[in-house]
């Protein structure tokens, strides 16, 4: 009898509708998209870029788990070339973050094996051949 009045109680406190279940609980496609991109992008990433007038650009670049980044570029061998953005991320698609700062501009980056490369927002790289040349390593 009471392994009766248990199992009662617990089915009348589990009732919800089919709609309140569905809107609270994500779906498995859901929680495959938030898990691959986890904290597999969070983090910082560093490498230098070729500059039309300077030797290279160092790039430093840290996303948030909190959906913002922090980029620092230094134009090498000119001391008044180092710039620092902030802003918000999104990813657009599996493999592409798309940075926005503070002025709205947008940049975008292909997430690529533990590093990202500079690239349009579909994740294409200007010059494949060059791709290399454009990526940022994670530390």
């Amino acid at each position: 009898m009471v392994a009766s009045l248990v199992l009662f109680l617990t089915s009348c406190g589990n009732k919800q509708t089919a709609n309140e279940s569905q809107s609270n609980t994500p779906t498995i496609a859901e929680n495959e998209q938030i898990s691959s991109y986890g904290t597999d992008i969070y983090g910082t990433y560093e490498g230098i870029i070729p500059a039309a007038n300077s030797a290279g650009i160092s790039m430093h670049l840290t996303i948030n788990s909190d959906e913002t980044f922090i980029l620092t570029r230094e134009y090498q061998g000119n001391k008044n070339g180092s710039f620092k953005d902030q802003g918000k991320y999104i990813l657009i698609n599996d493999n592409v973050i798309e940075l926005t700062d503070k002025k709205g501009i947008k940049t975008y980056y292909r997430v690529d094996n533990g590093s990202v490369i500079l690239s349009d927002p579909e994740g294409n790289v200007a010059d494949a051949d060059f791709a290399s040349q454009y990526q940022l390593r994670k530390l």
